[in-house]
């Protein structure tokens, strides 16, 4: 246990002593709240009025601001998905450099068992990507309650904090897989590219999954993104859908979470929430397991 909480101690204390990584950490972050303020919000909230203008009597200026309000809380709910892949990505750039360095040659002989050496290594990011989540989530809400919306519950917070631990765990553990594989610092910068081009579409921030052509929409699945996604949306806006939704037929709702994400379908049959959760984890546990077997396998001058 010693070892396993001195690398912890050491990987983390890297990742927050070094401010450029933390900055380009949150970077997505702040692009999509730009996204969202100029372009996003604008769009999803037309769409929004123009189905809920079909039931009759509704369509107000109430409905309007409640609308603006949905969008910033279900572009906000893939923010926390987003940066959870981030966040663990630039933290595990100081393995990269310590491989450049021939500084992880001197850990791997440490006498560490493989599966602790692991474990240490995600842990720490995972503890980094939980503190970095929970700031991304307290500065997101704090503009939604400027913008006039409501506090949300205890009880949602209480849910969006588990999901915040499972969410970068799983992530922890990909890019862990990731950074054990890749042997130079411009191959993980080209990593991160693309990690940051590309996480807003698999994780049906940018558009809805339900605007995506049935070839990307079978794509999106494939990746975790969109149920990490789909699980904080449907926790975050529960609460107000509740409301929005009251005196509405129930197919109304119903096509709206379908369309918006907020329920994700495997050929036609609703994926329960339990069942997005053991998605998650299973990619977790996979990818420690081939991690362990890679890490214990490979020959040093390998490393």
């Amino acid at each position: 246990m010693r070892s396993f909480f001195a690398i912890n101690k050491r990987n983390i204390s890297l990742y927050f002593r070094d401010y450029s990584a933390v900055f380009f950490s949150l970077l997505s972050m702040i692009i999509i709240i730009v996204l969202m303020v100029f372009f996003l919000g604008d769009i999803n909230n037309g769409e929004l009025l123009d189905a809920i203008k079909l039931v009759p009597g509704r369509g107000t200026d109430s409905d309007v601001k409640t609308i603006e309000q949905f969008s910033f809380l279900w572009t906000c709910a893939g923010i926390l998905t987003i940066n959870a892949s981030t966040v663990t990505h630039a933290f595990f750039s100081n393995m990269i450099k310590d491989r450049t360095g021939n500084r992880l040659n001197s850990l791997l002989v440490m006498p560490v068992k493989r599966p602790v050496f692991v474990l240490g290594y995600i842990s720490g990011a995972w503890i980094s990507g939980v503190i970095m989540s929970i700031i991304t989530f307290a500065f997101t809400e704090a503009i939604g309650v400027v913008k006039g919306m409501e506090v949300l519950p205890f009880e949602v917070h209480v849910k969006l904090l588990l999901l915040i631990m499972l969410n970068n765990f799983v992530y922890s553990a990909v890019m862990f897989l990731l950074a054990s594989i890749i042997k130079s610092q411009s191959a993980w910068s080209g990593i991160g590219i693309i990690l940051g081009t590309l996480s807003g579409f698999l994780g049906g921030i940018y558009f809805p999954i339900g605007s995506m052509s049935s070839t990307m929409q079978h794509v999106v699945k494939l990746f975790p993104f969109i149920y990490g996604t789909s699980l904080f949306r449907k926790v975050m806006m529960a609460p107000l859908e509740n409301t929005f939704f009251d005196g509405m037929p129930e197919v109304v709702r119903t096509e709206v979470d379908r369309t918006m994400g907020m329920d994700i379908f495997i050929n036609n049959n609703q994926l329960s929430e339990p069942g997005k959760v053991g998605i998650l984890i299973a990619v977790g546990v996979v990818f420690i397991i081939i991690s362990t077997i890679f890490l214990t396998i490979s020959k040093k001058k390998d490393r």
